[in-house]
């Protein structure tokens, strides 16, 4: 102790009293801490021991705040372990490192806090749902719903939006509106019964859609109560919550999840829409082979008639007599031809003879001359005195020969 009574304590002493003032002071045993999680590491040790190290951190820049937490326990006790960036409320009390004079909080369990305690809570409620097996029923849709039982707001975009997106794909369905709120404190109860009236409606199969928003308006699609009536329907279900980066647990209990509500009414109708494509194929197929088949035999029927009528008695009898009228004209121009042909050469022949004959050289101003009976063919053949016969065309004459010139 200074002069001045300054009491003056060595750093063990001074250690001492510092652990002594915080682990003696009834508002810091037992107490709870909220934060942040930075800096998790996690040491295992054995198979009953974890060393858990992880600081607190609250506030930014200059108003930052950290605080060092370890918990020596398996993490299978605890209630929760902390990822990188969870707000936590770690339970424990302070203890001091002498060799450091720092000073921590021992955990004993680790819960949520906030957003992660939701977060928390509904992993808990998962995990139970699916170890009672609510996560295995997946029973198939009907390939051929006749009427379609849509859970959701009849004032909402979503109810118009399946119902152009089925009208698209296959008309033929009926659709049915099961009003429910789909968001607000009435909204778990509303959608419960909803889908319990869903099952009174005569539908092939259930659709429960709602279209996308925050987590705290999705989050009546979480409740235990909503994924037993879901689990309990005898009716297939669909189950269209949010956009297709939401998920919920109605889409783990349901038969069908769907990205969006206009998928789930494109799944609910797929394989319709494809048989009744289909079926409109094979129909246009048909009507046009029948077609052509038609066409084919009116152009059959058309040549069977007109054969018909090129084969038919009168017309085989024309053709027969203009067949014999054209022969009859044919031998008779064909005889006529001959005729002709041996009447020119009759003619021929008869002029030949007709230039041979001695009369017709006689015609023509000559004489034959006749000795004896024998043709005067040379002068040398007579003599002086002979006497000869001259023929002319017309009579004849005796003549003696007076003179005889070579």
């Amino acid at each position: 102790m200074l002069d001045d009574g300054t009491m003056v304590l060595s750093v063990k002493e001074f250690t001492e009293q510092v652990e002594d003032a915080l682990t003696g002071c009834p508002s810091l045993c037992g107490i709870g801490v909220c934060g942040e999680v930075t800096k998790i590491t996690v040491q295992h040790k054995s198979a009953y021991m974890d060393w858990i190290f992880f600081s607190l951190r609250e506030g930014e820049g200059r108003d930052e705040c950290s605080l060092r937490v370890a918990v020596f326990k398996s993490v299978t006790r605890l209630t929760y372990l902390p990822q990188e960036g969870d707000e936590v409320i770690v339970l424990g009390s302070v203890s001091i490192s002498r060799k450091q004079s720092s000073y921590q909080i021992k955990g004993e369990d680790i819960i949520p806090y906030g957003e992660g305690a939701r977060a928390a809570a509904l992993q808990l409620l998962t995990e139970r749902l699916r170890n009672e097996g609510l996560f295995n029923q997946h029973r198939p849709l009907p390939r051929f719903p006749r009427r379609i039982a849509v859970v959701t707001s009849p004032t909402g975009a979503v109810w118009h939006d399946i119902c152009d997106k089925v009208a698209a794909t296959f008309p033929a369905v009926t659709l049915v509106c099961v009003p429910a709120q789909v968001q607000g404190a009435n909204a778990v109860p509303s959608l419960v019964n909803a889908v319990q009236r869903a099952q009174t409606v005569g539908a092939d199969v259930i659709i429960i859609a709602r279209g996308g928003g925050s987590k705290e308006d999705l989050d009546c699609f979480n409740s235990e109560e909503l994924a037993r009536a879901i689990y309990a329907s005898t009716i297939p279900t669909v189950s269209a919550v949010g956009h297709e980066v939401d998920h919920s647990l109605s889409d783990d209990v349901a038969d069908v999840s769907a990205s969006t509500p206009t998928s789930a009414a494109v799944i609910v109708t797929r394989e319709a829409a494809m048989e009744a494509a289909r079926l409109d194929g094979i129909e246009q197929y048909f009507h046009s082979e029948m077609k052509k088949l038609i066409e084919r035999r009116e152009r059959q029927l058309v040549l069977l008639e007109k054969d018909v009528q090129l084969n038919s008695p009168k017309n085989r009898i024309l053709r027969w007599e203009q067949s014999l009228s054209q022969f009859s004209e044919s031998i008779s121009q064909s005889i006529h031809r001959k005729l002709d042909n041996a009447e020119h050469a009759l003619q021929k022949y008869a002029q030949s003879v007709s230039d041979l004959n001695p009369m017709s050289i006689l015609s023509r101003g000559y004489s034959t001359a006749t000795h004896n009976g024998k043709t005067v063919r040379s002068a040398s053949d007579l003599s002086v005195g002979d006497v000869i016969d001259v023929t002319f065309n017309k009579g004849s004459v005796s003549a003696a020969v007076k003179e005889v010139k070579d």
